[in-house]
């Protein structure tokens, strides 16, 4: 029977250590769009998966520097874009109005959960935040998440 050194051993450890690690960790793209699809941040993080939308997102934003209100539950601003009552609603008539806020979608699809509930599971995954409005019209949401 063959005895490995302790340091052989460790090695060995630390080969498949990191063997694991680089295996469940990858690239996630993320970006943002401003108002008529302006982009403001085209980023690629690895992360640990499965994660959550809004655990990325949040890390990328620090990472990055963005300035942002909210956290991984809720983004209400970014780049000082959001979350300022009155200038985020449009009032086109007395029975019609855009509210404006920052929706998110996942490899297209805008999911009808928050960021911390919306599964990040595969290697390729795009996020794309992006200001948009909720449409109310004759009393009815008729909209949500809709671009400009």
């Amino acid at each position: 029977m063959t005895h490995l050194s302790i340091e052989a051993s460790m090695n060995i450890f630390l080969v498949l250590v990191t063997f694991l690690i680089s295996f469940k960790t990858s690239a996630v793209t993320l970006e943002v769009t401003a108002k008529n699809n302006v982009l403001l941040l085209h980023s690629s993080y690895e992360h640990i998966l499965p994660s959550t939308v809004g655990k990325i997102s949040v890390d990328v934003f620090d990472k990055e520097s963005i300035p942002y209100k909210g956290g991984a539950y809720v983004i209400s601003q970014l780049f000082e874009l959001g979350g300022r009552g009155a200038d985020d609603i449009e009032i086109i008539s007395e029975s019609e109005m855009k509210a404006y806020g920052w929706c998110f979608s996942i490899n297209g699809d805008v999911p009808n959960t928050m960021p911390d509930m919306t599964d990040v599971i595969d290697q390729n995954s795009k996020i794309v935040w992006f200001y948009a409005y909720a449409h109310y019209k004759n009393g009815a949401w008729i909209g949500q998440c809709v671009r400009d």
